[in-house]
């Protein structure tokens, strides 16, 4: 029998886009149908209805409800696409030129007009980038543009405070008309337009892909709570709806649905204090590598996961398979590796000690934080910590709630600590491993990481895969953390309503006009 639950208002704004902070190179998305005896349904009343808030601006840069964010990808286009493998695509952007990474010129395509007839122009682009990176959801991927500017109606310079030669991948970001912030319904580009009453969406005359658009329009209902939400899909009152199956944001729509799941940038790590006693030496902690049974975490997540013991997903193109491969599950290998740092059972009372100096032993006494709101975290890390205890460490597993492992970590009350961080899409990891970045609970001082962090940013396209390797090799060798998996997320449906639907991590409509919707 599944649990109704009511949707706190924090969770319920985070429900339908896949929230925040595993597989091979063709990791593809998955089509995952639910064993179970419950029988399949279809869309009751002949409509195709979406969740959304009716009090909640849909303006996609002022909206703090993701109900609304997802409704708005149908409205509202972006400058770039970013396909399941991480990579821009042109969209309202058509080509771009660059020749060191920081001056950038972008080419607009002046065909596309906006629902209100206006026609999209540079200066719209310009604001569009400009608004993103004063925005909250936008602004960390985007801190670096110093100015976008329109060179003329077709065209936008952009200019970078330091070098990022995949800066395209960061701006897929909604475009919206110049100037049109404060509006609650600002115009958008996309498909489907908002009809009078903004309680539906209705297909877009205009737009080039209007003939091949799945169904004409599209109801818009409002559902707050998870216990809502679940009843209205059950009933047909919603078509389309999307889980965390990582987390507390589970639907757990069971036999009901078909799910697509896909690709995301959450990455699912242990974190060391590289300033504890044990820590601080980077031999210690890379020698752990082969200790992390990334499978069986992926397990907890309902294998919703991609294992991965590198910060890079194993669908980008600049996933290194060799260097993976050395970090493979291997407690035998984490042995002999600690052994050969010298930290051994030297007074033969079955635990490992460091070497404080030459001749000074000392024992090894780690507390592992995890936050205690997160079954599978908690499960994940008891396994990591009963091998790391096979390895002949002492180690303490101290599960917090949200608010003391939030406090715990930034007061560096931690030996490691198991933590996740959706990384934007060109998997720039300076946010937790340069000094002052913001996730850096490490305390990582060491200028090393963003220096091979910056020249794989700023590598050119011939050099990249090679600059991304001394990023990774940089990260495994000093290890100040070790990658676990990534998530995935899915978007479920009523068995057969909607057929060829193939979402991303930033675009849940993703490729629309493959798309079919059978309502009958």
């Amino acid at each position: 029998m599944r649990t109704r639950r009511a949707l706190p208002l924090a969770l319920a704004l985070l429900l339908l886009l896949g929230c925040f902070g595993c597989a091979r190179r063709d990791d593809a998305p998955e089509t995952v149908t639910p064993d179970d005896d419950r029988p399949s349904v279809t869309a009751s009343d002949g409509r195709f209805t979406l969740n959304y808030s009716a009090a909640a601006s849909m303006n996609p840069y002022t909206t703090d409800n993701v109900l609304n964010q997802t409704v708005g990808q149908l409205v509202y286009e972006t400058l770039t696409e970013v396909d399941d493998a991480f990579a821009a695509q042109p969209k309202l952007f058509t080509a771009w030129t660059t020749e060191d990474g920081r001056s950038w010129t972008f080419t607009v395509d002046t065909t596309r007009v906006f629902h209100d007839g206006h026609v999209l122009t540079a200066q719209d682009a310009a604001y569009s980038i400009l608004t993103a990176r004063d925005s909250a959801l936008y602004g960390a991927r985007l801190a670096a543009v110093e100015s976008a500017e329109a060179q003329d109606d077709g065209t936008v310079a952009v200019t970078l405070s330091k070098a990022n030669t995949q800066l395209p991948v960061l701006l897929n970001v909604p475009v919206i008309e110049n100037n049109a912030l404060s509006s609650t319904y600002p115009s958008g580009t996309g498909p489907y337009r908002f009809d009078d009453g903004y309680a539906s969406l209705s297909v877009f005359a205009d737009h080039p892909d209007a003939a091949s658009m799945p169904v004409d329009t599209i109801c818009l209902k409002e559902f707050s709570t998870m216990e809502d939400i679940i009843t209205a899909f059950d009933n047909g009152e919603l078509d389309l709806v999307c889980s965390d199956p990582t987390g507390d944001l589970d639907l757990g729509l069971g036999g009901v649905s078909e799910s697509r799941q896909y690709s995301t940038t959450n990455l699912q790590y242990i974190g060391f204090n590289t300033n504890s006693a044990f820590f601080r030496e980077a031999a210690y902690r890379a020698a752990l590598a082969c200790a992390i049974d990334r499978a069986y975490a992926v397990t907890m997540l309902g294998d919703a996961g991609v294992p991965s013991p590198l910060p890079v997903h194993p669908v980008s193109a600049f996933y290194d398979e060799r260097l993976a491969g050395t970090m493979e599950y291997d407690p035998e290998k984490a042995a002999d590796a600690l052994t050969a740092c010298k930290v051994a059972d030297y007074d033969g009372d079955g635990k490992r000690e460091y070497l404080y100096s030459e001749t000074e032993p000392r024992d090894i006494d780690l507390t592992f934080l995890v936050c205690s709101d997160s079954t599978q975290k908690t499960a994940a890390a008891n396994k990591i910590a009963e091998d790391l205890r096979g390895l002949g460490l002492t180690v303490t597993v101290r599960a917090a709630s949200w608010e003391d492992y939030c406090a715990l970590l930034k007061e560096g009350k931690f030996d490691l600590y198991y933590g996740e961080v959706r990384l934007p899409a060109d998997f720039d990891l300076s946010a937790l491993l340069t000094a002052g970045g913001v996730m850096n609970y490490g305390g990582v001082t060491s200028g090393v990481y963003a220096e091979t962090i910056d020249a794989y940013l700023a590598a050119p396209e011939s050099g990249r895969s090679a600059a991304c390797e001394a990023m990774l090799r940089c990260v495994a060798d000093n290890a100040p953390i070790l990658p676990v998996c990534f998530e995935k997320h899915e978007v479920c449906a009523h068995r057969g309503t909607v057929g060829g639907f193939a979402p991303t991590q930033y675009n849940i409509f993703y490729h629309l006009t493959n798309w079919t919707i059978d309502l009958s």
